[in-house]
């Protein structure tokens, strides 16, 4: 017991001065304005996807029939300094009317996940149906088309809500969040194995380690497999905080480790992601100071 204590403190005092020796520039991106932008992931080369509330062209917010404001997703290409020009709305063949959001990509870059709770071009509409459970579409970019043949994946269930892919860089595990019955608590991370063309295995819940009785969100498997996800869960510093967990060669994730500031604030931190050399990535706050309800952020990572 006594050898497991001194292990246990040794670990500790190396994970505080591994802190110390890290440190992040962050800073807000020109795009974001008075209203919400985050989620933003990369997708080959310079360029990246993420999520903001559509506008018509007199530049107002767009919302359903019931009233309620509509997300949609937008391209752009990064700059050296991080910031994301060429901005436009993403469009597929497909005709997406309500909201769409969150992306991630399989390595090959053929297929794109995203969360929706649309309706496609000859759907019907049930007036008297007020909200949609989220659910995940997969879709295939077809050269001449573009991004198309978007479909739920199989394992959705309509009574419940998916959401926030990400696939792992080998492309075998697709992480998502759901509140089905298995959850700890409102929405807990599951994954799933990609077993082919639209085929998956049996969702499996991460486990008390990773999930709590509260919410967690916007899970991202960096390169080095680490899995990096947000939680409100008791011991945070305020709203949703940007945990890391290492992934071990057993399958199994490590304790969760919350990241330090300027990365993690008093209010929502989320969407965090990483390049694949873990130099620089992006994540979304609403935090004091931001420009709208959410606000991308970029940040280098400044070792000493």
């Amino acid at each position: 017991m006594k050898h497991q204590i001194v292990a246990y403190l040794l670990l500790l005092i190396s994970n505080i001065v591994f802190a110390q020796r890290v440190k992040y520039d962050i800073k807000n991106l020109k795009l974001n304005d008075d209203k919400s932008q985050y989620g933003l992931i990369y997708h080959n080369d310079n360029k990246v996807y993420f999520t903001a509330y559509t506008v018509n062209d007199f530049g107002s917010v767009q919302r359903n029939r019931d009233g309620i404001y509509i997300f949609g997703l937008y391209e752009g290409e990064t700059t050296a300094d991080g910031e994301v020009i060429n901005v436009k709305r993403f469009k597929t063949a497909d005709n997406f009317v309500f909201n769409c959001s969150n992306a991630s990509f399989s390595p090959d870059g053929r297929y794109m996940y995203i969360t929706t709770n649309d309706l496609k071009r000859g759907e019907v509409y049930k007036t008297n149906e007020k909200t949609r459970n989220l659910r995940i579409e997969r879709g295939e970019f077809v050269e001449g088309k573009g991004w198309t043949n978007f479909k739920p994946l199989p394992f959705c269930d309509e009574r419940y809500s998916y959401g926030h892919p990400a696939v792992s860089p080998d492309g075998t595990t697709l992480y998502f969040v759901a509140n089905i019955p298995t959850a700890k608590g409102p929405t807990d991370i599951f994954k799933v194995a990609i077993q082919g063309d639209n085929e998956y295995g049996k969702p499996e819940n991460l486990g008390i380690l990773i999930n709590s009785p509260r919410k967690e969100m916007y899970p991202f498997m960096s390169k080095d497999n680490v899995l990096y996800y947000a939680s409100d869960k008791h011991g945070g510093i305020g709203g949703l905080d940007i945990y890391s967990s290492q992934l071990g060669e057993d399958g199994k994730f490590g304790p969760p480790k919350r990241l330090p500031a300027p990365i993690n604030s008093r209010q929502d931190d989320f969407g965090y992601i990483l390049n694949d050399d873990g130099t620089e990535g992006y994540f979304s706050s609403n935090r004091a100071g931001g420009k709208g309800d959410d606000d991308i952020y970029f940040f280098r990572i400044l070792k000493e």
